[in-house]
């Protein structure tokens, strides 16, 4: 990913200047690097399934890592999730509807009919976001469809803070 933002800048000078890339665990870091509400979008595209069950720790989504986001980002924010894993799709859905800071926004299962669905359509006027994870611009989502395999795609939006009485 360094060599392919590198290669981004370098055919735009003065491009791409807000995008970086950091080995690090960012299950453990993630608040050292954001300020609290910092975020607008954060995507989880293709994350590891981790399928068996003494694993399922290890998934990028859960209630005590949405808790972290929910810190990270500003409310109105939003979280992009993607998978080609019906399994993964369903356990992250069931994350971030549990988890009282976040709200579904749009759930859509990828490939969609011939004919664009109304629910996309709908979807992709109100988020650019939608369209582009739909037309298969990453790499994950071109080699699924390579492969014959349909994807999910999930957006919750971060809501802020209930009022404490």
């Amino acid at each position: 990913m360094k060599s392919k933002i590198s290669a981004l800048r370098q055919s735009r000078p003065g491009s791409f200047q807000n995008i970086a890339c950091i080995r690090t665990n960012a299950m453990k870091y993630l608040p050292n690097f954001f300020k609290k509400g910092q975020l607008e979008k954060m995507f989880f595209l293709y994350p590891d399934p981790h399928f068996k069950r003494h694993k399922h720790k290890w998934r990028i989504i859960s209630l005590a890592l949405l808790t972290v986001y929910a810190y990270v980002l500003r409310p109105g924010g939003r979280i992009y999730a993607m998978t080609d894993v019906p399994e993964l799709a369903e356990w992250m859905e069931e994350k971030m509807e549990a988890h009282p800071l976040f709200r579904r926004c749009y759930q859509l299962s990828l490939p969609i009919n011939v004919e664009p669905s109304e629910s996309l359509e709908s979807a992709k006027a109100e988020d650019a976001v939608v369209g582009l994870l739909a037309s298969g611009v990453t790499e994950e989502a071109q080699k699924a469809t390579r492969d014959g395999r349909g994807a999910t795609i999930s957006v919750f939006e971060r809501i802020p803070n209930p009022v404490s009485s």
